[in-house]
This record gives C-alpha cells, structure tokens and sequence, in this order.
C-alpha cells in the first residue's frame, strides 16, 4: 500500500530544510513547462515483427521514424508481465522497489492467492442490520487501495508545474489524484469487481450452462418469440449476506427476419444477426425507488434460429456515471464521454476469454477487438487534439491494447509452426497481425502530422512477443526433483491453488506466471526450510532449471532462473517469490501453474487460443523505443523512460529512479 504526504507539506518542508522543491535540485524558474512530450504507450509491440513489416513495406510511417539513432530495443522488467513492467516504467524502479511482482500475488502465512496490483479494504464500520436490510453506518464506503509503491513520473512534473494527461496508463488503478488528468487503464475491475465476466444466452443443447473462466453461460428460455436475460452485477451491501445486484435485459426476436430487438430498461436497439450494438445502459437496483447502480454493456447477436445465441459483454462501470473511482478528477470521465463518447473502462477490453470459452470464434473476437481500437482512436483524436488546444504544454500519455490482446490471441493464425497453427484459416485471421500493424502505422502518421517539430513523440512498449507453443508444468519439475511432495498422488487433478500439498516434506511450490517460492520455516504456513538454508536451495534449483530440456526436442526449457536478491533492489524484496523463472522462446509456465496446480505431465503441447505470450526470459522479449527526437542511448530499459521523461521537461529524477536520459 503506498503512503503519501501531502504535496504541499512535503513541498514546505523541503523547501525549508533545503532550499530545494520536493524532488531535486531544479526550481520552478529551470522547468521547461512550456515543452510538450507526448508518448503512445502500445503494449506488446514487437521489435522483431515491427522491423519484418516495415520490410515488406506495409509500415512507412514506422519506417520514417525507425532511421539511424531514433530506434533502439528496449528491454522490459524482470518478470515481463504488464504490470510489472508498467510499473517500473512509472515508478522508474524494479519490483523491488515497487513491490509489484507477478500479476498474482501470495499471502505466504495463509497461502491464499490475491491479486497483486490492487485491494478493497472495508468500511471501518459495520452496517446496521434493519430485518434482512443493511444500513451503511461508514458513508465512505469501502475503499480500493493500490498497492503499488514508489511515486509516478508525473506526480513529478505535476508537482513542477507541468501539466499531465494519462489516459489508461497500466498499474494505476485507483488513479493516483495529482493536478492532472487522469483514466485508469490495467487493474480496473467490470462492475462485478472482476477483471472482465461476460454473458453468453442460448438455448442451444450443444453448449452446457453454467460458469466458465471469465463468463456465465445462461440458458434460454424462447417463449412467444421473447427472451429475458440476467445480468449480474456488483455485490448489494444493503441485503444481508451481500447477494449480487442483478439487471433484466428482455429480447423480442422477430419472427420472420434474422433480428431481434433489445431492451434493457434504460436502452434499446436493434440488431441483425452477426451485428454489435452500442453501449446500453443498465441500472441495478440495490435499494427500490432510492438507490441503484448504473453500468453499461455492448450485445453481439449471434443467432436467432435454430438455436438463440446472444452474448452480452461484461458489465463496464459506466464513465458518464461512474460508480467506482477510474478518473482524476473524478469528472473527468464524464467529461470524456460526453464529448468523445462512452468507452470500454474494464482493464483489458478484448474479450479473450469469450474467445478460450469459444463462445466467441477467432473472427467475432478479432471483430470485437476491432470495436476497442476504433474507440480508441476517436479517444486519441479527441484527446490529442484537446492537448494542442486547450492544455498546449505538458505530458500527454495514450495507451493502446490491441497487439498485446490479438497477439495473445491469434498468434497461432500466423505462425506456421505453431502445433495449433489452422493452414486453412480464413486470410483474415493469417493476416491479423500484420493488418494491426499497419492499422498502427496509421494512427502513428496521423499523430505524427497532427505535432510540429518541437514536440517530442516517444512511441514505446513494455515488453515484446513470443510464440507459446509448449506449456513447463513447474510444480510437477518440482515434485519430480524432490522439492514438491503430493498427499495423494492419485488425485492431483482435483486439486488446485496449492491444495493436495504435503507442506511438511515439500521444499518449493510454484504459482502464477514466473514465481517461485521456498517453503521457509516461520515465513510460510508450514515451512519446511530453515532460512539459513534458504539462500543455496534458491542457487541450487535455479542451477538446475537452467538445465532442463524438453526431450522432445533437445530445446531448453529454462534460460532465465534469477535469484531475487540478484535482480531486485529497495524495500520489498524480502516480499519477493524467492526465484523468478523466464522460460525460454516459445515455452511458458502451464495453465495448471499459474493456478498451482501438479499435473502429471511435465511438458505439453499448448491447444489453446491463446497461443503468444512474452511472460518468459525477458531478454527475448524486448518492447520497442522510437522517437521523432534523437535517442543517444545505444540501449536502455523501461527504468530509463521516466527519467527521459522528466528531463525533457528539465526536472530532475527522484532518487529513486535510478535510470539515464536516452536523449
């Protein structure tokens, strides 16, 4: 949890102790206030496939900028994860510093996985209980803490006076509240406090009910050509055990034509079978007559005959009526919505997991992926256009999601040597990627023709890409090496989240996506390891993981297995995985691992849609550095870009960024 000063104390403070402002040694009167940097933070773009499109010439504005001393690689975080690698790009530290590890992190007394960016601390007060009703007696609710620590680079400029618009920056949920403007991007939930729940309605007999990871499947009831659909939404503390608020959607199929008409109270369209509807408002009643909760959803229309099939998007927190905290100043979403129009607010709006559910197929997610990038560019339009004529100076940030979430989902479309890889798949889905960069190439050139010369552009991403053709069950190296032991072999496919585990004759454990963890006495629940042993189990397992090869194929498995005190610096290394693992090109940790799951196999094929992934040896997944200004690092990383920030403003770094200007 990061804990802050006020500025203006801080800023007394230090002015009178030293002479100085808060954060080195330049004054108001150095600061170049009026200079204006914008930055298009794109997550996942690929230095690799960015340089063999420009050479089959689809990229000339990519070409124009990547010319001698204006591209360099630039290396991500260790592990690279997105909100890892986010947050050493804002903070200008590593994990270490701010504590950001793994998209899941562990309680190491309970055991008990948690997500690591963000936590919902409850009232201090509890509810007076009227009957079956909850009266709040804390009218500040519960509160939504970051847990990332450190201060953000434009905390910095904000406190120079430099004015600063962060739309949609990663690991920046609760948005941080400075003079500025700000979206909340990656960790922002749906309005059931989820990462993304879709609904899909059918009364097909071929798809079961039921929940699925990331979705509901709800069966439908056709009745007089009519279907009344459920959504469900966020927890209602007014009731007694705290059941979910639910919203009606009634749909009215026509009987003759392909279209159905929906309805969802506070909305209504209609839609042609394979059509997308705009954004309908919900409204989920906690109290009747006196309070209710407004969300919003985008609807898909699948089918209507033989079988209904319908599917409803997860229920986004409604920017023109927010009901959680995703701008600074909190009108500001209000105010971006009613001039560009509303837009996604979950964290990651790609639908990827409708897609692993395969309620979606891999055209209908590449369309609806294709409804999230036209958004934002009508964002980017509006915003950038706002920049130059009414903030004018200043720091502008815009981050795009598309070639992390397509690359994630339609790598194996591409890749002819993926062992899922579909050579009869329709041109559209082969050419995906190459037709996202170029949709990229476009947005750069019309950015580009929109700044004058003295405007500094930086575009930029956290980490690169990577086929993800083979799943390294961890846990199950562990048990085969003698440091994990089952209670009962016989039933390791039951158990899950670190169940099943004799903790008494186990050593190390693994899960989430690169942790590793010792099982330490006095640390962990049932340590087994003294920590004066801790040390050299960490060197001798790190050892042998760099050893292990698939014998499939004599590849090696493991190239990356880093000590934590070899890696990370400052006050939270201690709350570390004892061992990061960066799996080798085209290898990643299993499905069952990131879930802390044993299976029994040690290495397999991956057969999901999701086939690309950079969450493996980070130095083979470098992101991207260009600028219209001349970069005179030969390389850097992400730590490097909050200092370059600052200092084309002329502000000094914090001192705990310990990162070089590139320019």
């Amino acid at each position: 949890m990061r804990i802050r000063l006020q500025p203006v104390v801080v800023l007394l403070a230090v002015a009178a102790l030293l002479g100085a402002t808060t954060w080195g040694r330049a004054t108001r009167a150095d600061v170049r206030d009026d200079h204006r940097v914008v930055v298009l933070g794109i997550d996942g773009l690929d230095p690799v496939l960015l340089q063999q499109f420009i050479d089959e010439g689809l990229l000339p504005n990519f070409a124009k900028l990547k010319k001698p001393g204006h591209f360099i690689p630039l290396g991500t975080s260790i592990p690279p994860q997105s909100p890892v690698a986010w947050s050493n790009f804002l903070t200008g530290m590593d994990p270490g510093g701010h504590g950001i590890f793994d998209f899941i992190a562990l309680n190491r007394k309970t055991l008990i996985p948690y997500m690591s960016t963000a936590r919902v601390e409850p009232p201090a007060r509890d509810p007076l209980a009227v009957g079956r009703w909850r009266i709040p007696m804390d009218l500040t609710g519960a509160k939504t803490l970051q847990l990332r620590d450190g201060v953000a680079f434009f905390e910095v400029l904000e406190e120079h006076g430099v004015p600063t618009t962060m739309f949609r920056v990663p690991a920046n949920y609760p948005p941080i509240e400075t003079a500025g403007k700000a979206i909340s991007g990656m960790g922002t939930p749906d309005l059931r406090g989820t990462s993304g729940t879709f609904t899909f309605v059918t009364n097909d007999p071929d798809v079961e009910k039921g929940r699925v990871s990331g979705g509901v499947i709800q069966r439908a009831l056709v009745r007089d050509h009519r279907v009344v659909a459920k959504l469900e939404g966020p927890p209602n503390d007014f009731i007694e055990k705290s059941p979910r608020a639910t919203a009606e959607i009634e749909i009215r199929i026509d009987p003759e034509n392909p279209v159905a008409e929906i309805d969802t109270g506070l909305d209504r369209t209609l839609l042609n079978v394979g059509e997308w509807s705009g954004w309908l408002r919900t409204d989920f009643e906690m109290v009747p007559y006196l309070v209710g909760v407004q969300g919003m959803v985008r609807v898909y229309l699948q089918q209507v005959r033989p079988h209904f099939r319908l599917y409803v998007s997860p229920v986004n927190i409604d920017p023109r009526e927010p009901a959680q905290p995703i701008s600074t100043p909190e009108d500001y979403s209000v105010e971006l919505s009613e001039a560009a129009g509303p837009f996604y607010t979950q964290e990651m709006p790609e639908d990827t997991k409708a897609l692993s559910a395969h309620v979606l197929d891999p055209g209908e997610f590449l369309a609806q992926s294709g409804l999230v990038l036209e958004e934002r560019r009508r964002l980017l339009r509006h915003e950038l256009r706002r920049y130059l004529d009414e903030q004018k100076r200043g720091l502008l940030f815009f981050y795009f999601s598309s070639v992390d979430q397509r690359g994630h989902m339609l790598w194996r479309q591409m890749d002819g040597e993926h062992p899922f890889h579909d050579a009869e798949g329709p041109a559209n889905l082969t050419e995906a990627m190459r037709t996202t960069y170029v949709e990229f190439d476009e947005i750069v050139g019309w950015a580009r023709a929109e700044l004058d010369d003295e405007t500094t552009l930086i575009i930029m991403s956290d980490h690169g890409f990577s086929p993800f053709n083979r799943q390294a069950n961890l846990n199950t190296w562990l048990e085969q090496n003698g440091y994990l032991t089952l209670k009962n072999p016989d039933k390791r496919d039951e158990a899950e989240w670190l169940t099943g585990i004799d903790w008494r004759n186990t050593r190390a454990f693994a899960i989430g996506l690169n942790s590793l963890y010792l099982n330490v006495r006095g640390r962990e629940r049932n340590g087994s390891v003294a920590r004066t042993d801790r040390l050299a189990l960490a060197r001798e397992i790190a050892a042998k993981l760099n050893e292990w090869v698939d014998p499939e194929n004599g590849k090696p498995v493991v190239t990356q297995a880093v000590l934590r005190e070899d890696v990370y610096h400052g006050p939270h290394v201690h709350n570390a995985p004892d061992l990061l693992v960066g799996y080798a090109r085209g290898y990643r940790a299993s499905w069952g691992t990131t879930s802390g799951k044993v299976p029994a196999l040690l290495l397999e094929d991956n057969d999901r849609e999701w086939s690309g992934d950079h969450c493996m040896d980070s130095r083979a997944v470098p992101g991207v550095l260009l600028s219209n200004k001349r970069i005179a690092a030969s390389e850097a990383d992400l730590r490097d870009m909050p200092v370059s920030i600052l200092a084309e403003f002329a502000v000094d770094a914090p001192a705990q960024m310990k990162g070089k200007s590139v320019f």
